[in-house]
């Protein structure tokens, strides 16, 4: 399933819903969560936003010493 819109809500003190519409649907499921899986989502979700746009230089962008220092690496 590929998912339209998907979004965290807290309706009250200590309750998460993950809300999911997928594509080509008109109804937006609402699945309770733990504290736990909250966290999960969120450190993962962190994680894998830095990961991607983390930019790696080219070696043209390097120094001499980078260079050399991740050859021998």
């Amino acid at each position: 399933m590929i998912a339209k819109l998907a979004y965290l809500t807290s309706p009250a003190p200590n309750r998460y819903v993950l809300n999911i519409q997928p594509f080509g649907s008109d109804l937006i499921s609402h699945i309770e969560i733990s504290e736990g899986h909250l966290a999960n989502i969120v450190i993962d979700g962190a994680s894998f936003a830095l990961r991607k746009n983390r930019v790696q230089p080219t070696p043209t962008e390097m120094s001499a010493n980078e260079r050399a220092a991740s050859v021998g690496a």
